[in-house]
């Protein structure tokens, strides 16, 4: 896991589509139009949405596209369109971040619950998650941003912390009632904070019954 400031590239890259409104200012004719791209970068900046850079088909690279104007897939036609406040609950602690993708959630289905609490299915991208920010270093306020590919036929793409998602591993994961979880305490923890010293029982202590110091 590398640590990133600003911008970086997304741990597999996406070949999907964007909406053209954002390509030529908002200025294209009425209704929804796509261009082919790939998706190759991530951008975090604070209090903003995450944004992107793609390359178009038409050859054209563009940074800061927003996490809405992108599509996984070419929508279904009357698939519902979801406003940026659905995909993504909450802007971006800092500009710092790490970008990393966790093997054992691969392309694992899961359903995550929007803030107006729509429940859409979808399945796992990578996750994002912030560093070196007073939100990210207090543990009530830190939250990873799991990008989810949604599969209601909206082809768009979510960035969803992990209280709002529950994934679907068939072999482990039991369905029913959730436990009475809580958001994480203040509490953070250090493994110095013990009584003994480690080095006094180390094994390269100098000791008198170890002459050797071996």
């Amino acid at each position: 896991m590398t640590h990133h400031t600003l911008t970086a590239s997304v741990p597999t890259h996406l070949y999907g589509l964007v909406d053209k409104h954002i390509l030529t200012g908002f200025e294209s004719p009425e209704g929804v139009e796509f261009e082919p791209c790939v998706v190759i970068g991530i951008t975090s900046r604070p209090s903003r949405a995450l944004h992107f850079e793609i390359l178009c088909e038409s050859g054209a690279k563009w940074a800061n596209i927003p996490l809405h104007m992108l599509r996984w897939q070419r929508p279904a036609e009357a698939a519902p369109l979801h406003p940026l406040a659905e995909l993504q609950a909450w802007d971006c602690h800092g500009w710092d971040f790490a970008a990393f993708k966790l093997d054992y959630l691969f392309e694992m289905g899961c359903t995550f619950l929007t803030p107006t609490k729509k429940a859409i299915d979808g399945h796992y991208w990578f996750t994002v998650d912030h560093t070196d920010n007073g939100f990210s270093l207090y543990p009530p306020e830190h939250k990873n941003y799991n990008l989810i590919l949604l599969e209601d036929g909206s082809g768009q793409i979510a960035a969803m912390p992990n209280n709002r998602i529950r994934w679907k591993d068939h072999s482990f994961c039991r369905p029913g009632p959730l436990p009475a979880y809580r958001v994480m305490p203040e509490t953070t923890w250090h493994a110095e904070e013990g009584a003994i010293n480690p080095q006094d029982s180390a094994f390269t202590q100098d000791r008198a019954d170890n002459p050797s110091g071996a």
